[in-house]
C-alpha cells in the first residue's frame, strides 16, 4: 500500500495530482511548496531539520537559510497560517519545523496491483502470462511517456507566461529607472557615469521624497513583478530537469536566476538604497539572449 493523500487541519494534499485542496476547493500550489508539505507530512509526527528541508527541496543547489525562510513564510500564507499562529506548519525549536496532525489516505500501489494480477492467472498457460505481461509494461511505459510529454510540455509553456510577466514588468521599471536618473540628475546637476546599483545607492542619502517615492516603485516592481516570476520560472526548470535538453540556453537562464534570486534574498531585501536590483555580464551569469524566443519556438514546434 502506499500514501495518496495527507490530510491536516483542513486541507487535503493530494500525491499523484501534486495538489492541495480546501474542502474541496483547489488552491494553486508552486512545486516548492508542494515539496515543502508532502515532506512535513509525510515525516509527520517528527521534525525536520532545515538543513533536511532545503537538500531535499533545492537538490543539489546550496541556498541560505532565507530561502528556506521565505518558502515557509509563503507557503503559510498560502494556507492562512502565519509565523505567530503556527496553525499549520510548526516551529520545533533547537529542531527545524513540522506540520500539524496529518491522516494518511493510502491506495494499492502499483506493486500491489501488478502482485494481485499475477495471483489470478497464475493458473493460465505460459504464453498468455508472458503475453499479458509484455502488453501491460508496455500500456505502463505508453502512458508514462504521453504524460511525461504533457507535463514537460505544460511546464514549458508556464515558463512562457512567467517570462512574458517578467518582460513586462521590465518595461514598466525601465521607465519608472529613467525617470529617476533623469530627477537626481537634473536637481543636483550630475551626470550618470555608474552602474545603476551603485548610483542610486550613493546619492540616496541626498533623495528627496518626490524621489524616494518613485524608487519604491522601482523595488515594488522588483518583488511582485520580476522576483516572482523569476522565482516561478526557476521552480519549473528545478521540477523537470528534461526541459535543460531541451532548450539550449535553459542551464544559463536557471544559472543567471538563481544568482538574480540569492541576490534579492541575500542583499535587496536587506538595503533599502538599492532602488533596483540588477545581474549582468559584470557578474558573469547575463540573462541569456534569445532564451525568450527558444521557448517560444519550442512550444510552436511542439504544438
Amino acid at each position: 500500500m502506499q500514501v495518496s493523500a495527507y490530510k491536516f487541519a483542513d486541507f487535503e494534499l493530494d500525491v499523484p495530482s501534486k495538489s492541495l485542496r480546501k474542502q474541496g476547493q483547489v488552491i494553486p500550489l508552486a512545486e516548492r511548496q508542494f515539496k515543502l508539505l508532502l515532506l512535513l507530512a509525510s515525516a509527520s509526527p517528527a521534525s525536520l531539520s532545515k538543513k533536511q528541508l532545503a537538500e531535499a527541496i533545492w537538490d543539489d543547489v546550496v541556498v541560505s537559510d532565507w530561502s528556506l525562510f521565505r518558502l515557509i513564510s509563503d507557503t503559510r500564507q498560502l494556507l492562512g497560517d502565519d509565523g505567530e499562529s503556527q496553525q499549520i506548519i510548526k516551529t520545533s525549536r533547537g529542531i527545524g519545523f513540522c506540520i500539524a496532525p496529518v491522516q494518511h489516505c493510502e491506495t494499492m500501489g502499483t506493486a500491489d496491483s501488478l502482485s494481485m494480477r499475477a495471483q489470478a492467472v497464475k493458473k493460465s498457460r505460459p504464453w498468455f502470462i508472458a503475453a499479458s505481461v509484455v502488453v501491460l509494461c508496455s500500456m505502463v511505459f505508453g502512458a508514462w511517456h504521453f504524460f511525461a510529454q504533457r507535463e514537460l510540455q505544460a511546464a514549458i509553456g508556464r515558463i512562457a507566461l512567467f517570462q512574458d510577466n517578467t518582460y513586462t514588468a521590465f518595461k514598466a521599471q525601465l521607465a519608472r529607472r529613467n525617470e529617476l536618473v533623469s530627477m537626481l540628475e537634473n536637481r543636483l546637476q550630475i551626470e550618470r557615469t555608474q552602474q545603476f546599483e551603485k548610483f542610486f545607492a550613493q546619492y540616496y542619502p541626498q533623495i528627496t521624497e518626490q524621489e524616494l517615492f518613485v524608487c519604491q516603485q522601482i523595488r515594488g516592481i522588483t518583488a511582485s513583478g520580476l522576483y516572482k516570476n523569476n522565482q516561478a520560472i526557476l521552480d519549473e526548470l528545478d521540477s523537470h530537469p528534461a526541459i535543460l535538453q531541451e532548450i539550449e540556453q535553459a542551464k544559463a537562464l536557471q544559472q543567471h536566476l538563481n544568482f538574480w534570486v540569492n541576490k534579492y534574498l541575500s542583499v535587496f531585501l536587506q538595503r533599502e538604497d538599492m532602488c533596483l536590483l540588477y545581474v549582468g555580464v559584470e557578474d558573469g551569469v547575463p540573462y541569456p539572449s534569445g532564451v525568450d524566443q527558444e521557448v517560444q519556438t519550442w512550444l510552436e514546434a511542439h504544438n
